[in-house]
């Protein structure tokens, strides 16, 4: 193994990448940890360079700045990693930049769950030494675990999607206040994002074939790195092929029944509680999300069937049938994830599908059932030209704000605009391309 102090002074030497800026902000005071969480592949490690950047740019010595990936294969994992490693490296690098502690550093510590004990290093850190400390994983539990454990409210962890419509447009160098005149530019630019989603890697690639392979190779490596090994789990097939499945069916109601009896048929044997885990560890992950049934009785909304949404709507297209394009499914999906960037505190289980009396279905609620204060209802439709679709979606809408006693409802289509007057209320009706560009 190459030495840490070696390794130090190459991850001190790498100069800044140009990065996209993104739209997250990582805004905490005193001495708090901040905590990037999310997908592998979706940004986090540019992220932090952005705030490195920003760190310079206000001033701070690069010398205070230290950035390490933990996932790096030249330092040890398991038995042989831990506080002494982290330890090392702390010791290392203020050996070489002894005025980094006298007056603060700045750590950047990349997917540190990988490292046994990290918590506990992390907290000694900031309770002793003058530092700004930023780390990042692809696990929600293990680090909302061990943040909840170790730092007792003295950090916050953030969650970062692939790129929203809006930081697609800045990474392709488009335009984000668009004019009545390029209307159709964007248009055509959310057509191209439903399709090929908000992985930069991905949707950089002008063959449809590269960008497919990709995509699955991502889903590949969540499988095998953080359920199969992080869990250690042994049924390889049946934990691929669930993840497949989930992400064939997004944007479509699934219960663990239906998925193992899914399964099953394949000729894949799995009980139905470790599909719930599975599953469990696939959100744990960011590879899907669970939207469950708005309703006052916890009961009723667990035992409801779930809507399944995957981390990307490229992530969909890729792993959907060649034959079912699957667009509307693809438009819901990267609606849901903007409701998620938008009310992150909402994200667990505080954005829901709704159903009328009458059970028909609204595809988004925004609020905690458990505070009976709903917030806002959303439809997603592709277009409401056919006189069905159009009575369908309003209907449902309408009779969902009579009885939460909303006056307002949103539906979002590709392209139209329009106000409905209703006997609940106003339906507002939006282009997408408008609605995700929003502030």
């Amino acid at each position: 193994m190459e030495s840490v102090e070696t390794i130090v002074k190459e991850y001190q030497a790498r100069p800044l990448p140009d990065v996209t800026r993104r739209d997250l902000k990582l805004e905490l005071k005193g001495s708090l940890a901040t905590a990037i969480i999310g997908m592998r592949r979706s940004g986090k490690t540019w992220r932090l360079f952005q705030e490195m950047r920003g760190f310079v740019e206000k001033g701070v010595n690069p010398q205070h700045i230290l950035y390490i990936n933990f996932d790096d294969g030249r330092f040890p994992h398991g038995a042989d990693a831990g506080e002494a490693l982290l330890d090392e490296v702390l010791e290392t690098f203020f050996r070489l930049n002894p005025s980094a502690r006298k007056s603060r550093a700045y750590f950047f510590f990349d997917e540190i769950q990988e490292i046994p004990d990290w918590a506990r290093f992390t907290r000694r850190l900031i309770d002793t030494e003058k530092v700004k400390l930023y780390v990042s994983g692809s696990s929600a539990k293990l680090l909302s675990t061990e943040i909840a454990t170790e730092f007792q409210c003295r950090s916050l962890g953030f969650e970062l999607l692939p790129f929203s419509f809006r930081e697609y447009l800045r990474h392709l160098r488009i335009a984000e206040k668009p004019s009545v005149l390029e209307r159709s530019e964007y248009e055509h630019a959310f057509s191209e994002y439903l399709t090929v989603g908000g992985f930069p890697e991905a949707f950089t690639q002008t063959e449809a074939f590269i960008r497919t392979g990709l995509l699955r190779s991502y889903v590949d490596i969540v499988v095998f790195r953080d359920v199969l090994e992080r869990y250690n789990l042994s049924n390889v097939r049946a934990v691929k092929e669930l993840a497949y499945t989930l992400l064939a069916a997004n944007a479509n109601l699934v219960s663990m029944k239906r998925l193992t009896d899914q399964l099953s048929a394949r000729g894949l044997t799995i009980s139905r509680e470790m599909t719930a885990q599975v599953c469990a560890h696939f959100e744990d992950a960011f590879l899907v999300f669970f939207a469950p049934l708005y309703s006052y009785s916890l009961q009723k909304s667990r035992v409801n069937p779930q809507k399944v949404y995957a981390a990307d709507p490229g992530l969909a297209f890729a792993l959907s049938a060649s034959a079912s394009p699957n667009l509307g499914q693809r438009f819901e999906n990267a609606v849901y994830l903007e409701l998620r960037r938008r009310f992150p505190l909402l994200k667990d289980h505080g954005i829901s599908y709704y159903l009328t009396q009458e059970r028909k279905e609204v595809d988004f609620i925004l609020g905690d059932p458990a505070q009976k204060l709903p917030e806002a209802l959303f439809q997603v439709c592709v277009s409401l030209k056919d006189k069905e679709t159009r009575t369908r979606e309003t209907s449902a809408l309408t009779a969902a704000m009579e009885e939460l006693g909303l006056t307002t409802g949103t539906i979002i289509t590709l392209y139209e605009r329009e106000r409905i007057k209703t006997p609940s209320g106003i339906i507002n009706v939006r282009p997408a391309w408008e609605w995700f560009l929003e502030a």
